[in-house]
């Protein structure tokens, strides 16, 4: 299964699997090959079951990823973060300034 947008993390393959299951069986419900080829009823159709089955499937949901995490700007961070000893690169609002 192909990622939609590279920021969400992956899901387990058995959750992947079902859910193209469930596109599977819809577009063999309409008999077409591709979801663009779905009229508008069945493009609701679809969309309602993924929803719904996401949603049974993952009820907490996805965390998205950090951008600044991933690629040479994560890699800059993490080593940044390890030679300077520090958690985080930006500090906490309530660090900032320390009352005198």
């Amino acid at each position: 299964m192909k990622k939609v947008h590279r920021y969400v993390p992956d899901v387990s393959q058995r959750t992947a699997d079902r859910a193209t299951e469930v596109v599977e069986r819809l577009l063999a419900a309409y008999g077409v090959s591709r979801a663009q080829d779905l009229p508008e009823e069945g493009r609701v159709r679809l969309s309602r079951e993924l929803q719904g089955f996401y949603s049974r499937e993952l009820p907490e949901g996805l965390r998205m990823l950090n951008p600044s995490d991933l690629g040479w700007r994560g890699a800059f961070k993490r080593t940044w973060l390890t030679l300077t000893g520090r958690k985080h690169l930006i500090p906490s609002p309530i660090n900032a300034h320390p009352q005198k």
